[in-house]
């Protein structure tokens, strides 16, 4: 099945749809719950690694430490074990200079460049099995194996560029898209604060390859990128 294929587009609509649903369902679900239960927010640096952050034009991406915010929560059947879902959004910022560094050193006849370059989106929607181990009184701490969405989107970028003989050259690089099913590791710390509420400390983490199309003068091309980044976050978590 393509992926411009109607069919393509149904499914994909149908499955993000069945993702949010199950986390509406558990959310409610949760409110009959004891804990260690939970429902939370979590913000903080999402920070990209390995090909992703590399500064190379054949397979980096020349991405830069950004942020993410999601939400997540779990039902914990078991006074350790749990079902749960996590959904959230991450930007990582271009290092233009760093890229504009290395199209200058790859053509002889680029001058000089100007880059303008939005982030890069990631979102992800996943559910799976939660672990939770107290250690000290109000400590805990808590690990998760996650599977479901995740979205990619490239930077809109802007290049102007000085070459020799020729003079200032605009071009224009638009947005590409590209999804699959995915998984998510995490760990994070616990600190009950009252029994409604506590802090969290957590570090999640993520690694994937998506495909990104773009339509050219000679065709459409295909790159094949690695998504790998370590999100670390601080957040409020209340106890259900």
């Amino acid at each position: 099945m393509q992926r411009n294929d109607p069919k393509y587009k149904t499914t994909k609509k149908r499955i993000i749809g069945l993702i949010f649903l199950f986390l509406i369902v558990l959310l409610t679900t949760l409110n009959a719950q004891k804990k260690p239960s939970f429902i939370g927010i979590r913000g903080g640096a999402s920070i990209p690694f390995g090909k992703y952050h590399a500064t190379s034009l054949d397979y980096g991406s020349f991405t830069q430490t950004g942020f993410n915010v999601s939400v997540e929560g779990a039902w914990f059947f078991l006074p350790k074990f749990g079902i749960g879902a996590s959904t959230g959004i991450n930007f990582h910022p271009v290092n233009v200079s760093a890229l504009g560094w290395e199209e200058v050193a790859n053509d002889p006849f680029l001058e000089d460049i100007y880059i303008r370059s939005d982030p890069y989106q990631i979102i992800t929607a996943m559910g799976g099995l939660y672990v939770n181990m107290p250690i000290y009184h109000k400590v805990s701490v808590t690990g998760k194996l996650l599977c479901g969405l995740l979205y990619g989107k490239t930077p809109y970028k802007l290049y102007k560029s000085d070459y020799y003989f020729i003079g200032r050259i605009y071009q224009e690089i638009t947005s590409a898209q590209d999804w699959k099913f995915s998984w998510q590791a995490g760990v994070g710390l616990r600190y009950n604060i009252s029994p409604c509420f506590g802090l969290v400390f957590d570090a999640d983490f993520f690694y994937d390859q998506l495909a990104f199309s773009f339509n050219t003068s000679s065709g459409l091309r295909t790159d094949e990128r690695i998504i790998s980044f370590v999100n670390t976050t601080v957040g409020i978590r209340f106890n259900l």
